[in-house]
C-alpha cells in the first residue's frame, strides 16, 4: 500500500481553499463549497482563492470575446449550473435557469446557443452565487495562472501549500482543487516553411493565417474540425442557402481553404438527433439499473466486460426497438407487447435475442447494432478519391435522414440510453464497485457512446454535406495518415489507393492525449516533474493521472495520496431534473474540502 500520511493542517489561521481553474468544473465545485459552509463551517471565517486568467465562470472555453459561429454542442434548454432538487446529494438545493430560460431569445438551429452566450450565463451565475456567499467567507480572485505548487513543510505536517502564480504572487492554502478543464498539449514542431496549428481548440487568430485557397491537410472530423470549418467559411464570407431543414447549397466568398480532412473513422460525427423530431416513450432504465450491475458485479469473478457490459448492450437494444416500434410500426411485424414479452425472457441470450429482432423487424437496417454505426466503413474499399466522396456524402445524407425528422426515435433512444448506462457506471464508479481494470474496459467500451452522443446541431452536418458538394471539403478516407517531409504534409487513406492529398498547412482539429511530456500547463508539467501527478496506468489514451478512486486525490509516483490536493477532469455540462452526476460528484468535492 503506498503512503497515507495524515494531514496535520495548519492551525491559529482561517481554513483557506483554493480552486485552480474556474471555468463551468471550477464555478460549480465553487458554488457547491458556498452552499456547504453554513452547515458544516458554521460562521467561522474561510478563505476561498479562484485562480484563472480568464474571466470566472466562463474560463476560457466559454469566454463571452469569442466569435459568435462558435456554437455549444448541447441544446439550451437541457444545460443548467443550478444543482436542483432532484440531486440526491448531502448539500442543499439551489434552484435556477437552465440556459435557454436564461438567455430567453432565439437559439440557433432551434436549440443551441452561442458559445459566447453561454458564457455570459456562466458569468453571471458565478456572480450570482458568489455575491449571495456567507459573510463569513472571504473570497479572493486572482486573474492569473498557477505556475506551481509547492509545500511549506513536507507533506503530513502541520505546514501549507504555496499556489504560485505567474503573476508573481503566492496563494496560500489548505487544500486545493485542480479544475483547469481540457489540457492543452504543444504542438510537434513544423519543418521549416511549413505551418503546423493544434491539437486544440479551434483558434480564430491562427486560422486567420490560413491563406485564401490554400491547400491544408486536417486531421481530425469531430467537434473542433465543425468549428474550424465555420471560422474558415462563413467566417470569411462565405454563406449558406437552402430552406430550413433541408439541403443546403454553400455560396463561397472566395477567401477558403481547400481542406482535405479525414480521421481514424474517417467519418464525421453523427450530429445530435433533432430537437423537435418524434421521440421514444420516456421511462427509467429496465435492465442495466444501478441495482442489476451492482448484483452482476457481486457475482464470484466478475468483471464488466462479461457481466455489466451485456446489460448495458440489453438495455440500449430494448430502447431502440421500443422508440422503432412506437414511430414507425409500419416497419415491424409484431405487436410491441408480445415483442417485449419476449424481449425480457431472452434479453441476457444474445442469439435468441438476434433471431427475435430477425422475425420482428424485417429491415436488418432497422435492427439494433451498435457496431455498425460506430464504425461505418470498415471493410470497405473505395475505386478512388471520387468513389469516397460519392460514399461519403451517402453516408450523411443517410445519417441526417436518421437523426432528424420522423426517423429520427430510434437514435434519439439510443443517445438518451447511452447517457442513462453511463450515469449508471459513473455511479458505480464514485461508490467503489469498479476497480482499476473495470473503469478502464468501460471507458474503451463507451468510446463508442461518446461517437455517437456528443457531435454537432444537425444545421452543421447540413452545411458539412454542402461544403463537401461545393469541394471546400475533401475526405481523405478511414484510417488516415499523415508523412511529413520537407515539401509538405501528405495525407492519404489505405482504403483509398492512389489518392495522396498535399499541403504546406498541418490543421489538428482534435483534442489531442495529453502527452505528459508535451502538456501546455506549467502547473501540471511542474507536478509531474517531482512525481507528485504521476499517470494512470490503467487510463486510455495517456496523460491521465492516477488518482484515489472516487475521492480523486492524486496519487505520486512513490504511492502517497495528496489528500490536501483534488484533481476533477472536465465534465459535460449537468442536464436539468436529472439528478446528475456531475452535481453530485462536486458537491462530494466540495465537502471534502470543508472537512478535510
Amino acid at each position: 500500500m503506498g503512503k497515507d500520511p495524515h494531514h496535520g493542517g495548519n492551525t491559529g489561521a482561517p481554513l483557506s481553499l483554493c480552486v485552480i481553474g474556474c471555468g463551468p468544473r471550477g464555478a460549480s465545485i465553487v458554488e457547491r463549497i458556498l452552499a456547504n459552509v453554513p452547515a458544516l463551517y458554521g460562521d467561522r471565517p474561510l478563505d476561498l482563492h479562484v485562480v484563472d486568467p480568464y474571466p470566472p465562470g466562463a474560463g476560457r472555453t466559454w469566454r463571452t470575446d469569442q466569435p459568435g459561429l462558435l456554437w455549444m454542442n448541447s441544446a439550451a434548454d437541457q444545460v443548467t449550473m443550478y444543482p436542483d432538487e432532484s440531486v440526491a446529494c448531502a448539500g442543499p438545493p439551489r434552484p435556477g435557469p437552465t440556459t435557454a430560460a436564461w438567455l430567453g431569445a432565439p437559439l440557433h438551429d432551434g436549440a443551441y446557443a452561442a458559445r459566447r452566450d453561454q458564457g455570459r450565463y456562466l458569468r453571471r451565475f458565478f456572480a450570482e452565487v458568489t455575491g449571495a456567499r456567507p459573510a463569513s467567507v472571504r473570497l479572493h480572485l486572482h486573474r492569473a495562472r498557477a505556475v506551481d505548487l509547492l509545500r511549506t513543510a513536507p507533506y503530513g505536517g502541520p505546514g501549507r501549500q504555496r499556489v504560485v502564480l505567474d503573476s508573481g504572487r503566492t496563494v496560500l492554502a489548505d487544500r486545493v482543487v485542480l479544475a483547469q478543464g481540457h489540457v492543452d498539449t504543444l504542438a510537434a514542431p513544423a519543418p521549416p516553411g511549413l505551418t503546423r496549428i493544434g491539437p486544440g481548440p479551434a483558434d480564430p487568430d491562427a486560422l486567420d493565417r490560413i491563406p485564401a485557397g490554400a491547400p491544408v491537410v486536417v486531421r481530425g472530423l469531430g467537434l473542433v474540425f465543425i468549428d474550424c470549418l465555420a471560422l474558415l467559411t462563413e467566417g470569411r464570407g462565405g454563406r449558406f442557402s437552402g430552406a430550413p431543414g433541408g439541403p443546403l447549397r454553400y455560396l463561397p466568398s472566395g477567401r477558403e481553404p481547400r481542406l482535405y480532412a479525414g480521421s481514424r473513422r474517417g467519418v464525421p460525427l453523427p450530429p445530435k438527433p433533432s430537437a423537435t423530431a418524434p421521440g421514444a416513450p420516456d421511462g427509467g432504465l429496465r435492465f442495466a439499473t444501478p441495482g442489476a450491475c451492482r448484483a452482476a458485479l457481486a457475482r464470484p469473478g466478475a468483471s464488466f466486460g462479461r457481466d455489466v457490459w451485456p446489460l448495458v448492450l440489453a438495455e440500449l437494444a430494448w430502447r431502440h426497438y421500443r422508440a422503432l416500434f412506437a414511430t414507425a410500426p409500419d416497419r415491424t411485424c409484431m405487436t410491441w407487447q408480445d415483442f417485449d414479452a419476449q424481449y425480457a425472457l431472452l434479453f441476457t441470450d444474445a442469439g435468441r435475442l438476434a433471431k427475435l429482432a430477425r422475425a420482428a423487424v424485417p429491415d436488418p437496417a432497422d435492427r439494433f447494432d451498435l457496431d455498425r454505426p460506430a464504425d461505418p466503413l470498415s471493410g470497405r474499399r473505395f475505386t478512388g478519391g471520387d468513389d469516397l466522396q460519392r460514399q461519403l456524402r451517402a453516408h450523411l445524407a443517410e445519417t441526417l435522414r436518421r437523426r432528424t425528422g420522423p426517423a429520427a426515435g430510434p437514435e434519439l433512444a439510443l443517445v438518451d440510453g447511452l447517457r442513462r448506462t453511463g450515469e449508471v457506471v459513473e455511479e458505480l464508479w464514485r461508490s467503489g464497485d469498479l476497480d482499476d481494470a473495470s473503469v478502464a474496459d468501460a471507458l474503451r467500451r463507451f468510446a463508442v457512446g461518446t461517437y455517437l452522443s456528443s457531435g454537432p446541431p444537425p444545421l452543421r452536418a447540413r452545411q458539412l454535406l454542402a461544403l463537401s458538394e461545393a469541394g471546400v471539403v475533401t475526405f481523405v478516407g478511414p484510417g488516415m495518415r499523415v508523412e511529413t517531409g520537407p515539401a509538405g504534409f501528405r495525407a492519404l487513406s489505405p482504403a483509398v489507393p492512389g489518392a495522396v492529398h498535399e499541403a504546406a498547412v498541418l490543421l489538428d482539429a482534435r483534442l489531442a492525449p495529453a502527452d505528459p511530456d508535451r502538456v501546455a500547463d506549467p502547473l501540471l508539467r511542474a507536478l509531474a516533474a517531482r512525481g507528485e501527478l504521476a499517470p494512470d496506468p490503467a487510463g486510455e489514451g495517456g496523460g491521465q493521472p492516477r488518482l484515489s478512486g472516487a475521492e480523486l486525490h492524486p496519487v505520486a509516483a512513490d504511492g502517497t495520496v495528496h489528500r490536501d490536493r483534488i484533481v476533477v477532469g472536465p465534465a459535460q455540462f449537468p442536464r436539468p431534473q436529472a439528478n446528475a452526476v456531475a452535481f453530485r460528484q462536486n458537491d462530494a468535492v466540495a465537502r471534502r474540502l470543508l472537512t478535510g
